[in-house]
Parts: structure tokens; sequence; C-alpha cells
């Protein structure tokens, strides 16, 4: 159990924010459900006419990203009937009163948002028929918003075993002006999306360039400090070393290398210290 008590709604957002950087799925099950009964408790009281403390956001902001983020965590541990669940939750908040524009968009953007996450979870429980239409709405859709739905593609796709060449071709010269940015939960969907781009490849018999792809992140995740991609894409390697040439074994060490000159000391001779060894 996290020690949650004396937290508002400010710090509770940024508490999800680094779960979700870190992947930390049943953190973000307890936060959510703080974050949410927060807000409602917040709601009640302005309502009433009285002022408990002063937030950033408006109420419908923490009431939508609450059970949004609940939602993410639940389809992520695999748990897709209550990630359904917590769509309801934000797929319609005109009950909220006194709704002004500040407010209505919010509450806008949260109905928008459920109707893409539904598009997710039906993906992701093998309704492939859904994709021409989820691809419509990518299409429509906010272009930061991009990467996070194509991640969701390549997951229906690897798990269901179907091409989705025509959906990647599609949208190659949009993905091309994106890059990672500064901020950890964008880098963490780069990186996801990269890697599982090499396991589609790999599924779809392109070893080499899978490989590749593979060593690409490695160098990129390592460079980004995303410990959490780090260890995917090297287990993800391992398992399909046995497949590498001469030449990209030969990469790979060297990847591991530069980050373990990065990472340890040299002696004055320019060796690493870990080479050396501590007599008895």
């Amino acid at each position: 159990m996290l020690e949650l008590d004396g937290m508002n709604e400010d710090s509770l957002t940024d508490m999800l924010k680094v779960s979700f950087s870190w992947e930390n799925w049943t953190a973000i099950l307890e936060i959510s459900d703080k974050l949410f009964e927060l807000a409602i408790m917040t709601y009640g009281s302005q309502q009433q006419g009285m002022k408990r403390h002063s937030l950033k956001k408006n109420i419908a902001y923490y009431l939508g990203y609450s059970a949004c983020m609940k939602g993410i965590a639940y389809q992520k541990l695999g748990n897709l009937a209550e990630s359904r669940k917590c769509i309801r939750l934000y797929e319609d908040m005109s009950w909220i009163k006194d709704l002004n524009q500040e407010v209505l968009t919010e509450v806008e953007y949260y109905r928008n948002i459920a109707t893409a996450n539904t598009f997710v979870i039906d993906l992701l429980e093998g309704k492939t028929e859904v994709l021409p239409d989820y691809v419509e709405f990518i299409r429509k859709g906010d272009k930061e918003e991009l990467l996070a739905c194509l991640i969701t593609v390549l997951e229906s796709s690897i798990k269901y075993n179907f091409s989705i060449d025509w959906v990647l071709d599609e949208f190659k010269e949009q993905l091309k002006e994106l890059s990672c940015r500064e901020k950890q939960e964008d880098i963490r969907y780069y990186i996801d999306y990269m890697h599982l781009s090499a396991i589609y490849l790999y599924k779809r018999q392109k070893i080499h360039d899978a490989i590749n792809l593979t060593l690409y992140i490695l160098v990129i995740s390592s460079k980004l400090y995303d410990g959490t991609g780090f260890r995917k894409i090297v287990s993800f390697y391992e398992h399909i070393r046995s497949h590498a040439s001469a030449e990209q074994q030969e990469s790979y060490r060297n990847i591991m290398k530069n980050i373990l000159e990065r990472e340890f000391l040299k002696d004055e001779k320019g060796d690493l210290v870990i080479n050396s060894r501590i007599a008895d």
C-alpha cells in the first residue's frame, strides 16, 4: 500500500505520470482510485459553495485523468473487462454541473479519448474488423497521439498475427516527423513503438531488419536512460540472438562495451576497473 494520505490532486497526478513512465501498473490502480476519490470530494465541496484548496486544473481533468489512467493500467495488466468499466466513467461527464468553457473542453476531450480507448480494447480482444474505423479515427486525430495509437495496432497485430503493413505505410511520412521528446512519457511511447516494430518485423520474417532495428533501439534507450525500454529490448535481442549475423553480434558487443565504459570507472591506463581482480 502506498502512503497517499495528505496528498492533493496535483501531487497525485504527478505520481501517476511517474508511475506510468516506470510502467508500475499496480501503483497506478491505487493512485488513480485515490485521485478519483479526492476529485469527487472536491466537486461535492464546490457544489456546496465550500472551497477546499486551489488546483492547477479544473475538476473534469482530475476525474477524467484518474479514470483513464486506471483503465490503461487494467489494460496493461490484461484485465480488459475492468478497463472497459473505467472507460464508461469518463466517456460521458456531462453530469458535472456549472459547465464553463474550460470544463466543456475537458469533457469533450475525454469523450474522444473514450472513443479511442474503446477501439483499443476491441483490437486487443482480437476484433480486427474495427481496424479500418480506428485508422479513420487516427487520421482525424491529434498527431501527438499517433505513436500511442500505432502501438495499439502493433500490439494487436503481434498478438493475433495479421499484417498491418498498409497502416504503417499510410503513416510513414508522419512518423518520420516524430522524434522522442524531453518528457519521460513521450520517450516511453517512442521506445515502445520502435520495440514493437522490431517484433513485428521479426514475425514478418524480416529478421535481419528486425535485429538492426533492435540494435538501434538499444543505443537510443541507453542514451535516453529509459531503463524500462532497455530491459525489454535486451530480452528480445537475447531471444533472437541465434539469428544475428557475425556483424550484428559484434555491433551488440560494442554497444554493451560502450555502456560499460560510460557507467564504470577506468584506471590510469584507460582500462575498465571491473576487468581487474581484487587479491586475497
